[in-house]
């Protein structure tokens, strides 16, 4: 059985919305206040009972250097998790909390700093877990793994490379999404209807579909050349090209699409797939036949979440909740419009994948400082509590008899609070993302559907489930690392960013013939792109084998 804290709360006066027939209790409608439930919380966190998993009698201070955003309460009394952490744990966690604009400069200037001067511990982010590793700031933590148990197993074996930095070591206590999905093929059903066909299920349906957005005026505003068949997002810098489009092709790209695994196990470069001249040909011809559009490599996910909105997008790749597109539609007129949440589409061998959600990322490094002070193994068990089902509560609902009730056994989170989906629900604290911990499937759906049941979802959310739970179970993979070797960090700019890339998408708008792409690729390698094939490949090998470090 779970265990549960029932907390007293104090009585506070409730901000009534309105009243019905003789004014009973249970007839009165109340108006969720956010600020009330976060000062309720507050009040209930400093009479939590001590922990009896982790409570350090003498007490446990924790310094830190983090990065906030979406306007989250900084202060340590800013709202209840931090206290509820101390009231049951006796962990004092006490983060200098940095906007993320300029981070990277507040953590440089903090390594200036003598080693034992320190935080405990500092949140990485896009500064580099090796940059601090390589420079003796941060200590791995390959050694603690059996003071951690909870966060191994909510990490799992399945994912236990994501967790490791491209040297193969374990720097970073992370946090862990139990959601898998992210991302979903989706299409639109009422243009289906439209053109008289099924939901896509090979290459040549999808062809079908294609070419049937792109010859008919499907939105019906007389010009037939505005609809756009298919958009994919892209990187910036446009090294992520079409990435469903690439795994249609059974190549399981990393996040950047550079790199990949082929099937003995050899790691490289996705160029050097057997897959990609059948993958490049496709899309030239793709190109050539107006399926995607001129400004493919340019769409990012805003662009194409307006487009859904705005009547013009066939099919697309995108957070499974852009579903919610739909509405603009129908509130524009377009009664029947739905956005259907569809399995990723299939290559012309029948493969089928897509990336899942990045589970594990590292939020929180321990320095040299908090190891030199010995400090590093309760640091090291205060968060592996966090991990426990008791941690694991307090981050994902709150406190109960507050944010929260139990209905056997299983945690119902406050329908007021959840009532606009995660705005109120993060407010309060709940799932303090800058902080990090395990976040569970349960509370991420109450949250995504404001309480409601499968049952009573509409359509729009029904979509929304459907991308994230249902149509992509069977198809998800875990991206390779990039792993980021001494040549790769030299020559990604020159060669990769500013080279293979631009010439994959020269090739893919007919500037230059394929047989151009693939000379121009071979002098690439001989300028050393060859050298980070090859470095690549063999560091692999060495973390495959564990003997890095040896």
């Amino acid at each position: 059985m779970r265990k549960r804290y029932l907390i007293m709360v104090l009585a506070v006066g409730l901000l009534l919305s309105g009243c019905r027939g003789n004014n009973h209790p249970e007839e009165v409608e109340a108006e969720f206040q956010a600020e009330q439930m976060n000062q309720e919380l507050l009040a209930a966190a400093g009479s939590l009972p001590q922990s009896k998993l982790l409570y350090f009698e003498n007490g446990l201070e924790i310094t830190g250097l983090g990065v906030t955003y979406d306007g989250r309460p900084t202060d340590f009394d800013g709202c209840y998790y931090f206290p509820a952490i101390e009231a049951m744990t006796g962990v004092h966690v006490s983060i200098d909390w940095q906007e993320n604009e300029g981070y990277s400069s507040a953590v440089a200037t903090t390594l200036l700093t003598s080693k034992k001067d320190l935080p405990d511990i500092i949140n990485p982010t896009d500064f580099g877990v090796m940059d601090l590793a390589d420079d003796g700031l941060i200590v791995p933590l390959d050694d603690y793994l059996e003071l951690m148990p909870d966060i191994v197993r909510a990490v799992g074996e399945e994912h236990m490379d994501t967790w490791k930095a491209s040297d193969g070591h374990i720097y970073a206590i992370p946090s862990v999404s139990t959601i898998q999905g992210s991302f979903s093929m989706m299409v639109r059903q009422d243009w289906l209807n439209e053109l008289n066909l099924d939901v896509p299920e090979t290459w040549e349906d999808w062809l079908t579909y294609w070419r049937g957005v792109r010859d008919h005026d499907l939105n019906g505003n007389g010009d037939a050349s505005d609809e756009v068949p298919i958009a994919l997002s892209e990187s910036a810098d446009g090294e992520r090209s079409l990435t469903l489009l690439l795994n249609a092709f059974g190549i399981a790209a990393s996040n950047d699409t550079q790199f990949c695994l082929l099937d003995d196990g050899t790691y490289t470069m996705v160029y050097e797939h057997p897959r990609y001249p059948a993958f490049l040909e496709a899309m030239a011809g793709l190109y050539a036949e107006g399926i995607l559009v001129e400004r493919y490599e340019t769409f990012s996910y805003a662009s194409i979440e307006e487009m859904m909105g705005n009547n013009t997008l066939g099919s697309t790749m995108t957070f499974a909740a852009s579903g919610a597109q739909t509405a603009t539609l129908r509130d524009g007129g377009d009664e029947d419009a739905l956005w259907l949440s569809v399995k990723p589409v299939a290559g012309p061998d029948g493969d089928r994948m897509i990336q899942e959600r990045d589970l594990v990322f590292p939020t929180w490094c321990i320095t040299a400082g908090a190891y030199e002070k010995g400090k590093a193994e309760d640091i090291v068990r205060f968060f592996n509590w966090c991990y426990t089902e008791e941690g694991a509560d307090l981050y994902n609902y709150g406190i109960e008899g507050v944010s929260y009730t139990v209905s056997d056994g299983t945690p119902v989170l406050d329908k007021g609070l959840i009532a606009n989906g995660f705005s109120d629900y993060r407010a309060v604290g709940i799932n303090y993302e800058p902080f990090g911990g395990y976040w569970l499937q349960d509370a991420y759906m109450q949250c995504l559907f404001a309480g409601e049941t499968k049952e009573n979802l509409t359509d729009i959310q029904t979509e929304t489930y459907n991308g994230l739970f249902v149509v992509n179970n069977e198809f998800f993979y875990s991206q390779p690392l990039t792993i980021e070797t001494e040549s790769y960090v030299k020559y990604r700019t020159s060669l990769i960013t500013e080279g293979v890339c631009k010439l994959r998408d020269q090739a893919i708008r007919g500037e230059i013939s394929l047989d151009d792409f693939w000379s121009g690729y071979e002098q690439l390698k001989e300028k050393g792109l060859g050298k980070v094939i090859t470095d690549v490949g063999e560091y692999y090998e060495i973390m495959r084998s564990g003997d890095i470090g040896k």
